[in-house]
């Protein structure tokens, strides 16, 4: 008896083991396009097929894949990046050290952030509440935002008639440190504004930032919060 829980044990744990190695593929003839359930992976990527309706999306090591036409929840990625394709919906979508990329029509209820990322989002987009990077560049193509666009560390760039209903602020690189990183001085952020895209709210600026703008009128919004190098 005491064998048989032992080896009941092992198997369980080597089934988990296996399952958390590998690539979680969320599609096929198997699964019901609106099975609503969440995936999650440890050792592996998440791909979701086309026309799926499925619950939270995570990754702690590896990429997330959204096909066509898919709706989920929560899509959180830890050390990997999240790919989107086209017509998706989603609540949020987060990374800690990945790119958040989509191509066209996304629609995200609440939030898009990374820490270590890049986020690019593509034609016929539209964001709930805020886009925030720490250390990664935003790219926005005729993408409407509800809410603020913040960084730390990144540049912005909005083109081909992207809206920001809220403020674009970037927050001080000055955390009181000795180990600030002072090569930043030299090479600081852009924003970038093409003639077609808009900001509704403010330009905050609480750091040095290059500013490429070509509407003279957003040059007026510009506040610059920060205190001039001698």
């Amino acid at each position: 008896m005491t064998f048989s829980k032992f080896t009941t044990a092992a198997l369980l744990t080597a089934l988990t083991l296996s399952t958390s190695s590998c690539i979680i593929h969320v599609g096929g003839q198997d699964n019901n396009d609106r099975d609503k359930s969440g995936y999650s992976s440890v050792f592996g990527g998440v791909d979701v097929s086309e026309n799926k309706e499925v619950g939270d999306l995570s990754s702690v090591n590896g990429n997330i894949t959204i096909q066509d036409n898919v709706s989920a929840r929560d899509v959180d990625a830890v050390n990997g990046n999240i790919e989107i394709s086209n017509n998706v919906q989603v609540h949020e979508l987060s990374t800690v050290n990945g790119d958040i990329q989509a191509h066209t029509y996304l629609s995200v209820k609440r939030d898009v952030s990374t820490v270590n990322g890049n986020i690019t989002l593509g034609t016929n987009s539209m964001v709930g509440k805020d886009v925030t990077t720490v250390n990664g560049n935003i790219h926005l193509t005729q993408t409407f935002i509800s809410d603020d666009i913040k960084t730390k560390n990144g540049s912005i760039t909005l083109v081909k008639g992207s809206v920001v209903d809220g403020d674009i602020e970037f927050e001080s690189q000055d955390d009181g440190g000795w180990w600030g990183d002072k090569s930043r001085e030299h090479n600081p952020p852009t924003l970038t504004i093409d003639a077609s895209s808009d900001v509704k709210g403010k330009i905050i600026l609480r750091q040095v930032v290059v500013l490429e703008i070509e509407n003279p009128a957003l040059l007026a919004k510009v506040e610059r919060r920060y205190k001039e190098q001698e």
